[in-house]
Order: C-alpha cells, then structure tokens, then sequence
C-alpha cells in the first residue's frame, strides 16, 4: 500500500486538501496503530480554517466524565469544529493491548450507559450521580462548556442488533460500511423505525464508511486500484496485518468479507473489493471516471445515505482529485457548505 509517514505536516497537507475539496468532516482514526486522535485534532486545527474533526474513540478505554470534557475542550477551543465517532466493536486483540477486556457482548452495553451519562452532563442541570452497571459516578459536572448546541453530533458505527439499537438512541449519524447499496438501503430502513421509539431533536441519519479511486478513464481507474492490492492473480494468496481484523467479532467486517470473498474482487463497474483482501476496514472501492464514481454516489443517497466517509491513497492526491473532478457532478445534491471563520457563529457550528 502506498502508506507515507504520518507526520504533523504531512497530516496537515491532507486536512487542508480536503478542506480545499469541500469536505466539511475529516475522521481522526482510533486505535494502537495510529496517533491518538485528541491530540492530532487539536494541532491540525490550529493550521485549518473551518473544517470540523470526527474524532474516534472507545467508550470503556476512559470514563464518560473524562470523555465529555475532552470533546467539550476541543469543541471549546476550535469554536464547535467537533464532532464524535463512537466505537464500540473493532479489533479485540487492539482492545487487549489498551488492557480493555470486556467482551463482545457486552461492549455496546457499556456503550449505551456510557452516552447515557455523557448526555447527563451535557443537560449541564445539577451535578451527575450515576450508579450503573459499568460506571458509577458521584457529584459530576464538566468545563468548559461545549460550543455546539444541542451537541456534538454522535456518528455510532455497527451493523450488530446492539449497535444498531444504540444508533437509534444516541446517534445523529449511523455509520455502515458500504454493504450493496439495496443492503444498505435494507438497514437503514430497520434502523430508522427503531429511531421511532426514541426521542429525538432530529432525524437519525445515515453514512458509508468506503475508498475512493478516481481516474480520468476507466481503465486507468482500473489499474490504479488493482495496484493497491498487487497482482490480481495473485490476491488470493495475500497476507498482511489485516488478517487478524479479518477474524475479530465484527459484524461489519465479517459482511464486508463476505462481500470480497467472490470469484473477482469486482462486484460492479466501480465497486471493487480487492483491497479488503490486503487491508481491511471499510474496503469497498468507488473505482471510475468522475462520471462513475458520482454516479455510484447516487445510487446510495437514493438509498438513504446523506454522509459519506471516504478516502483513497495516496491521501493527499486522492483528496485533490475528488474536490477538483467529483464534487462538481455532486452539486445538485445540495451538500453542506461551511461557512469561513468570520461568518461562523457558535448556533452554526
């Protein structure tokens, strides 16, 4: 994989292209493969102007008290530029190496008790006492206060039942990996009659977790995207990290390896699978011309998605090549434009 060293300036240069692109959310990664996600966010917006940062984390690995008043202090100090990926499933053997050992089971649990508390302290009424399962607080209350109100928005990933019942009660966003678009169009109808039971400040709505390659033709498309994942003949026979996430408890992951594990990593045109089989995660493809690749976005806004969390590799080059070739073919969609610095306000952020 064309993997370049994730140093701050580094880093920086891609938020900015995409800021420059048009995107208005960039995913802070979680995990012990990564730098940590708090502290990233905060140095790259201090050389960003508007665009906001969907920081990940793992409820459990710090207490909901703690957590509130980190994404309190970010959203404080860049003026409501947050907002928050809630990870419940992901890699047990990552999860060990923190020393986090609850089981699978009972992870979107703890999960659901800990937005619970988190949505407590952010009715900002008296202090928090809370005696749970999970957690037992006494006399809590966080500062500074946050920026954004209502809240930060909540995206909540997870195909399981319990991720997608925690979804429907403390999620702004559902994130899905990009399952087919009629499955994706299938879950999110499910979940959005869960939301019903739920009292909500607005619509739950829904996201796909995916990769992007974007060329001038098809078939230079083609030969960029197979070559991420090295010789097609040769697929099969791949070994790499991903192997043991291929494995872990994941229900999202275990549907994305069902979808990659056909005769030809191509399910369609533009849907390619073959970089699941060297690097897993949310490895559906968009592969095309810009005339493909938007088409292939409105086959899943027809299905209900209004979010999309992409990338491609390089980053930085991909980023450019979406906001300069793509995002033009997308304006008819109406998507969210942030305002610059000196027209935000804290009711806009």
């Amino acid at each position: 994989m064309p993997e370049r060293p994730a140093t701050l300036e580094y880093l920086t240069q891609v938020v900015q292209a995409a800021e420059d692109a048009g995107f208005i959310n960039i995913l802070v990664p979680t995990g012990t493969h990564c730098v940590d996600g708090w502290e990233t966010a905060a140095a790259i917006s201090m050389k960003t102007r508007k665009i906001k940062f969907l920081v990940a984390f793992r409820p459990g690995l710090v207490g909901p008290v703690f957590a509130t008043q980190q994404a309190n202090s970010l959203d404080y100090l860049t003026g409501g530029r947050i907002s928050l990926n809630v990870v419940s499933g992901a890699n047990q053997a990552d999860l060990k190496r923190y020393g986090y050992h609850t089981p699978y089971d009972e992870r979107y649990d703890l999960t659901e008790e800990f937005l619970e508390i988190v949505n407590l302290l952010w009715e900002e009424g008296d202090p928090v006492t809370f005696n749970g399962r999970f957690f037992q607080i006494e006399d809590a209350h966080v500062w500074p206060p946050r920026v954004t109100r209502p809240h930060p928005d909540i995206f909540v990933a997870g195909s399981s039942d319990p991720g997608k019942r925690v979804a429907a009660r403390f999620g702004d966003v559902h994130v899905f990996f990009a399952y087919q678009p009629e499955v994706v169009a299938a879950d999110i109808r499910e979940v959005r009659e869960m939301a019903e039971a739920y009292p909500r400040d607005k619509p739950l709505e829904f996201g796909v977790r995916h990769c992007v390659c974007v060329r001038e033709t098809k078939e230079e498309a083609r030969r960029a995207a197979e070559s991420l994942a090295g010789d097609a003949a040769d697929l099969a026979n791949t070994s790499t990290w991903a192997d043991s996430v291929r494995s872990a408890e994941s229900t999202s992951q275990r549907r994305i390896n069902e979808m990659a594990s056909g005769e030809s990593p191509w399910l369609t045109d533009t849907l390619y699978m073959g970089v699941n089989r060297v690097r897993a995660g949310g490895a559906t493809m968009f592969v095309g011309t810009p005339e493909m690749v938007a088409a292939q976005f409105r086959e899943y806004v027809d299905a209900g998605v209004t979010h999309f969390i992409m990338h491609g590799w390089p980053y930085l080059e991909e980023a450019e090549i979406f906001g300069r070739e793509v995002m033009p073919l997308l304006k008819d969609l109406d998507p969210v434009i942030l305002p610059e610095p000196d027209m935000a306000s804290p009711e806009k952020a």
